[in-house]
């Protein structure tokens, strides 16, 4: 079996949002950083456009522990002088929008791919376009490199994720997983996704609370 290793970032700041679900008028958040959130915040740091090709983060496995779940919140929004869809004219379209306050996670990448890994980090550290938490309005606190020195650590999700803090949830990518979530991204211009399988763990043996 080829060794593993995970990076290891931190994402907080006074509002994220990872919608999954949005549809028209209303935008979703998920409790927890989506993948097509994660990956869409490292090409960004990567500087790689809408239409390039993802399918080399396909090696990577996430993980996410909740640090601090922060506050669901939403948003009104008002849109004046909105083109129809029939062309016949304007309109006020209202909508709304959920994030959450003052929320903070830790992201773990598992790879046998060590030299992605890297790669990523070293793009994190300097990243070419700014780097945000789902919304270009919603920037980190600080860079997400936990340790900069020492990024890249030896073993899986579980031996980073999982500190036998019963409080902290967290939720990891496996085959045999207890709900899908349709957020894995296959090309981000033409807004393609497929389902992931997850499950949440709370304790260091990796046994559901």
């Amino acid at each position: 079996m080829n060794e593993v290793y995970t990076l290891l970032l931190s994402l907080d700041g006074p509002m994220q949002s990872w919608g999954f679900r949005s549809r028209f008028d209303y935008r979703d958040t998920a409790l927890e950083p989506t993948r097509s959130g994660v990956i869409g915040l490292i090409c960004a740091a990567m500087g790689i456009a809408r239409g390039e090709d993802i399918s080399r983060f396909d090696a990577i496995r996430m993980g996410v522990r909740v640090d601090r779940d922060g506050r669901l919140e939403r948003d009104y929004h008002t849109a004046l002088d909105v083109i129809k869809a029939d062309s016949s004219g304007t309109d006020t379209v209202v909508s709304f929008r959920d994030y959450l306050a003052d929320a903070s996670f830790t992201i773990g990448l598992q790879s046998s791919n060590k030299e992605l890994l890297k790669d990523i980090a070293t793009a994190l550290l300097s990243p070419t376009w700014i780097l945000f938490l789902g919304r270009k309005s919603f920037p980190p606190t600080a860079p997400p490199v936990i340790d900069s020195s020492n990024p890249i650590k030896p073993g899986k999700l579980e031996d980073h994720l999982l500190s036998g803090d019963s409080s902290k949830r967290v939720v990891l990518e496996t085959l045999d997983g207890e709900r899908t979530q349709h957020d894995w991204p296959l090309c981000f211009k033409e807004r393609r996704f497929k389902p992931r399988t997850i499950k949440t763990l709370f304790d260091k043996k990796g046994e559901p609370r």
